[in-house]
């Protein structure tokens, strides 16, 4: 959130997008605990499909039309924009836009993750009906998928990207490597030993980029997702602390989704209300800004949740969903 808007929070997070790595590993556990036990019972892929259409979709697509709203009204109003208004129709069904130069879903920009998302769903969906679900073929895939995504690092000799369109291969390579962690850590969540094996693949990463006198910058950064990353998501289950058990977590994780795909749209169309209600550049203005966006933000991401995305859930599922097959609405990231 920060690192979309610092013009309101007043301060920039360097690497804050890395985020969405973990992001994209804890996806793959929770998708794991809800999904993999049932596709390989024989789940449908229309099932499967319309439950995660079902979860994703009503949201990305108000989110969707906030973010073509104010970039049609800068259009219309004459102001530059970044915006490319023709990616209206590639956005709209998850798909990155090719026309815009700099966005592959410029209307909201967060959005590149959730068509990663999705297509690794998809295909993961598949990888689980023919039977790869033994932990030898977890550990295979999660292995080329780093092999992948940190040997295509070592190419470009940078951080992977995803979010514009001559990169959005990377930014399917990082989900990949993220997701097949995120399944591989929850089904070894009771063994310690994952973590040595993720701290190994670190290593050998850090050395043969360190050999290449690559960036010390990119060797963090590979440090941070994949070693620093697992260890926090497998301890985290492991030790259960009360914190994250508790009425407020539970809340956070309601609104979690709404936040991420809410944020950019809502700042853009509040940041000037708010610096014209709350103006000057010392740190009491820009904090008292940060605070009343944050609370809108929380606001409407909650109503969001309780008002939009459980009942356009329930309604689809049961619009949709084949008769006499009772399809419960799956938690997911």
């Amino acid at each position: 959130m920060v690192y979309h808007l610092p013009i309101i929070f007043g301060f920039h997070v360097p690497h804050a997008y890395l985020a969405v790595d973990l992001f994209f590993m804890l996806s793959g556990w929770v998708m794991a605990y809800s999904y993999e036990e049932r596709i390989g019972q024989g789940m449908a892929f229309r099932q499967f499909a319309l439950q995660r259409f079902a979860r994703l979709y009503p949201l990305y697509g108000v989110a969707l039309a906030l973010g073509f709203s104010y970039a049609l009204a800068k259009y219309l109003f004459g102001t530059p924009t970044t915006a490319t208004l023709a990616c209206i129709v590639p956005n709209s069904v998850m798909l990155p836009c090719m026309l815009d130069d700099t966005q592959n879903f410029p209307l909201n920009r967060p959005a590149w993750s959730i068509f990663v998302e999705v297509v690794i769903n998809l295909g993961w969906y598949f990888v689980v009906r023919f039977g790869m679900r033994t932990m030898r073929w977890k550990f295979a895939l999660h292995l080329g998928s780093v092999l992948l995504c940190w040997g295509t690092a070592y190419m470009v000799e940078r951080f992977l990207r995803g979010y514009t369109p001559a990169d959005v291969t990377e930014g399917l390579l990082r989900g990949l490597a993220g997701f097949s962690g995120g399944v591989l850590l929850f089904y070894c969540r009771k063994q310690a030993w994952i973590l040595a094996y993720f701290a190994a693949l670190s290593l050998a990463i850090l050395l043969v980029f360190g050999l290449k006198g690559l960036s010390v910058e990119l060797m963090l950064l590979a440090f941070v997702v994949m070693a620093f990353f697992p260890a926090l998501l497998w301890l985290l289950a492991a030790l259960r602390p009360a914190v994250l058990e508790g009425k407020i977590s539970a809340f956070l994780g309601d609104i979690s989704y709404a936040v991420y795909l809410l944020h950019v749209p809502l700042g853009l169309f509040l940041v000037n209300p708010l610096l014209r209600l709350v103006p000057g550049a010392g740190l009491a203005p820009t904090a008292i800004r940060a605070a009343l966006f944050t609370g809108v933000l929380i606001a409407v991401c909650s109503l969001s949740y309780h008002r939009l995305e459980k009942p356009a859930r329930r309604w689809l599922v049961a619009r949709y969903g084949k008769p006499g097959r009772p399809m419960g609405a799956a938690a997911a990231p």
